[in-house]
């Protein structure tokens, strides 16, 4: 008979590689946002999303220094992670869409920064979105399986 559930020690290596991956991907996306916000500054932000076209630069310069910075600490203790994963998605098929696509796949290529950097991390919130944020995360502290679920009070008096 086939189980519809991995065992005990596969729940626990991929809450364990979801844990490790997602502190990785907080501490890479803090980062970011930090030196956009702070180290190269918003006007250079601006400028090279104008650069190439992107409407409302000034403010997808915000929202991406903002999804990062704050979507980074939600991710660094697991809060609202298939949220924070979806609005990642977003962000780098936008940036691949908008300023990376033509100069192909590689970082180091003939076009030079290409969106392999991009494509992984699209690649890494996708499974965090589908995914979750495995069960060492405060996410996990508000989801309740159904099979745990114990009668209601009129349940133990039903004849």
């Amino acid at each position: 008979m086939p189980r519809d559930r991995p065992s005990g020690f596969l729940r626990g290596l991929r809450d364990l590689v979801l844990l490790i991956s997602r502190v990785i991907l907080a501490l890479i996306l803090i980062g970011r946002g930090w030196r956009r916000w702070q180290g190269d500054g918003l006007e250079r932000q601006v400028g090279y999303l104008t650069k190439y076209g992107v409407p409302y630069a000034e403010y997808a310069a915000w929202g991406s220094i903002i999804l990062e910075l704050v979507g980074g600490v939600f991710l660094l203790v697991g809060a609202l992670t298939p949220l924070i994963a979806l609005g990642l998605v977003i962000e780098q098929a936008l940036i691949i869409a908008w300023t990376k696509w033509w100069k192909g796949p590689w970082l180091n290529g003939p076009g030079g920064d290409g969106f392999e950097y991009t494509a992984i991390t699209l690649a890494l919130a996708m499974v965090f979105l589908v995914f979750g944020a495995g069960r060492v995360a405060v996410d996990g502290l508000f989801r309740r399986d159904p099979r745990d679920r114990r009668p209601s009070y009129d349940e133990y008096d039903a004849p």
